[in-house]
């Protein structure tokens, strides 16, 4: 019998989803303290600074400015000063980080380099 038989294939998907989360963790981490443009599914946009997520990935910002989308009889889309906020994981439908330069994420999501923006 011969010794060198090649491991199951668990093992090195395994090792995939490491490489995948460990890329993820490593993008995460260079968004910190980078200004987010965050999109709910409410219509509301939420404009502040990246200071982490929690367990549930939910989107711990400060400094942060809450708009609403113009609608047909307004002109402007109208904002205020929220402070911070925490945003959860649920609602969101779009991150941009108009600033930052992202690595071509995993599974996790695609980037756009000219846009900055994170689809999730």
């Amino acid at each position: 019998m011969s010794s060198s038989a090649s491991p199951p294939s668990s093992i090195s998907s395994h090792s995939s989803d490491v490489e995948n989360e460990a890329a993820s963790v490593f993008n995460l981490r260079r968004l910190l303290k980078e200004t987010l443009r965050v999109f709910v599914s409410d219509g509301r946009i939420f404009l502040g600074t990246f200071m982490g997520t929690d367990q549930l990935l939910n989107i711990l910002l400060v400094n942060t400015e809450e708009y609403r989308l113009a609608s047909d009889t307004e002109s402007e889309p109208s904002g205020r000063f929220v402070g911070q906020v925490m945003i959860p994981w649920r609602l969101v439908t779009q991150v941009e980080a108009p600033g930052a330069k992202l690595r071509e994420l995993g599974n996790g999501g695609t980037t756009s380099e000219n846009r900055r923006t994170l689809y999730i």
